[in-house]
């Protein structure tokens, strides 16, 4: 099963890394590409998977969701700072795109994609709870984590109004008051149809930014190796042990425990571009720990099996 999960994921990438190599999709398209897939697709997605979820109608479990989800992010990337200080990495040499990297796991389409395809059947609620912890992941990382690669000195509002943050807000509007189960069928279909395209757009976009930020600099491979090593295997065993022992509701230890299997996300690397870092260190992190997945993905999903039960119920 848990190969099965991991295929198609690494297909859908794969196929915008040859798309992008055939130049099928050129750099050009990249920004009516992202407008789609983020601003229009994902944000039906949410909604659509969100409403009619038992579980969200829980304001307090809905609360205590995106609560996980910032310190999942928040822990991360105190960790990742903390390693960064203990390789002798400073500002201009890698300490912010290192810590940011590997701070910041593919919370989104990675775990999504894996939870759409494992337990869509036996649990569909899950993929809700996941959507929702992804805003507390959002918050932290649109603020926290813009500031270490920016040196911004404010949180900027503007994380609110992203498509699948105010998406996942307006869902949960409509699931408090109920306005929800009065949602027409076709509009409905509508939204499954469109949220259809989110992730392979979505993974796909993914493998073309590899394509293009895969070059010939010097692999740092200090840097790479403990990257891998916090990202795939201490901050696992962190969230796996959390998972195991906090008191906490049966569907949030469910989420810690997912938190142990995506790799670096790829947002650090564009970012670190932008912001004067170093995107040559993030991809090779990143890349790094996406063939480190492929073997640790396995254990993890059967550790988090044996805790949260098949159906993660």
């Amino acid at each position: 099963m848990a190969i099965g999960a991991i295929v198609p994921i690494y297909a859908m990438i794969f196929a915008g890394f040859l798309a992008r190599k055939a130049h099928w999709l050129s750099p050009e398209a990249d920004a009516s590409f992202v407008r789609v897939s983020i601003d229009l697709t994902l944000p039906c997605f949410i909604i659509y998977n969100m409403l009619g979820n038992e579980k969200l109608r829980s304001i307090a479990l809905s609360m205590q969701t995106i609560a996980l989800g910032m310190c999942v992010v928040g822990v991360s990337l105190l960790a990742a700072w903390a390693a960064a200080k203990i390789l002798g990495l400073k500002v201009g040499s890698g300490e912010r795109t290192f810590t940011v990297t590997t701070g910041t796991h593919n919370y989104g389409f990675f775990i999504i994609a894996l939870v759409a395809i494992l337990f869509s059947q036996t649990n569909p609620d899950l993929l809700g709870l996941v959507l929702t912890h992804n805003v507390g992941c959002d918050l932290v990382f649109w603020s926290v984590g813009v500031f270490l690669l920016s040196g911004r000195k404010s949180f900027s509002p503007k994380v609110f109004m992203r498509g699948p943050v105010a998406a996942v807000f307006f869902s949960l509007a409509l699931i408090w008051t109920g306005l929800g189960d009065f949602v027409p069928e076709f509009v409905l279909n509508s939204l499954k149809w469109i949220g259809f395209a989110a992730i392979p757009l979505n993974l796909m976009m993914f493998g073309t930014l590899i394509c293009d930020m895969l070059g010939n600099a010097k692999i740092d491979w200090k840097c790479v190796l403990s990257a891998t090593a916090i990202r795939m295997l201490a901050l696992p065993c962190l969230f796996f042990a959390a998972a195991s022992f906090l008191p906490i509701a049966p569907s949030l230890k469910a989420l810690l425990a997912l938190q142990t299997l995506p790799p670096c996300g790829v947002t650090a690397a564009v970012l670190s571009k932008s912001f004067g870092g170093k995107p040559e260190l993030s991809v090779q992190i990143t890349l790094a720990t996406c063939i480190a997945a492929v073997f640790t993905m396995p254990l993890w999903l059967g550790l988090c099996f044996g805790l949260i039960g098949p159906g993660a119920q």
